[in-house]
């Protein structure tokens, strides 16, 4: 009984990477200057990551509803093993943000392509994930923001409440320390 479970939930795994890298050759990621979607974001949130996205509890959070002038989204999978080796750098950039006074200035949030709220919550619970992740369990949201590979990364300015792409990186960061100064550079902040 066991390994069958085993096997199915393998299955599912690979079914789902062969889906993301499927995707990824027809990806299509948005560029710099691109006007990015107002996409809804779904999922369980802590008191703590409503306060740092400035939201107000009960409140259906729209991408442009986050109280910062930028975001910066990783759009990533469970399943996807560079995701994965990705999830401790980003606690550090988190952390580095946060401790550099720029949690006013930029909001961290993730995009589990493919993931649903279980599938969000382990890896949150398994890498000890501090920011907001999000639902996309129908890769409609996905395909709204490009097709891209994961992880990808966009920074998107807020400003007038229009979301438009600043930056756009498919794979893994370079360092915790080139993002952060990538981060500084492209929102002023140096």
């Amino acid at each position: 009984m066991h390994r069958s479970l085993f096997y199915g939930r393998t299955l599912c795994a690979a079914l789902l990477t062969a889906l993301l890298l499927t995707a990824a050759a027809q990806a299509h990621p948005l560029k710099s200057g691109d006007s990015f979607p107002d996409i809804p974001l779904t999922g369980t949130l802590t008191p703590q990551q409503q306060q740092e996205l400035g939201l107000k509890s009960g409140q259906a959070p729209v991408l442009s509803g986050i109280g910062t002038p930028f975001v910066l989204m990783e759009i990533f999978s469970m399943y996807c093993p560079f995701c994965q080796a990705e999830a401790e750098n980003m606690n550090r950039l988190h952390t580095a943000i946060r401790q550099e006074g720029l949690d006013g200035t930029i909001a961290v949030i993730g995009l589990g392509a493919g993931n649903s709220q279980f599938e969000v919550d382990f890896f949150r619970t398994k890498y000890s994930v501090p920011f907001a992740l999000f639902t996309d369990p129908e890769l409609e949201l996905h395909k709204q923001t490009g097709e891209t590979a994961t992880p990808h990364f966009y920074l998107i300015s807020l400003k007038d409440r229009k979301p438009r792409v600043i930056y756009s990186h498919t794979g893994r960061m370079q360092s915790v320390d080139d993002m952060l100064q990538t981060l500084r550079s492209l929102t002023g902040r140096e």
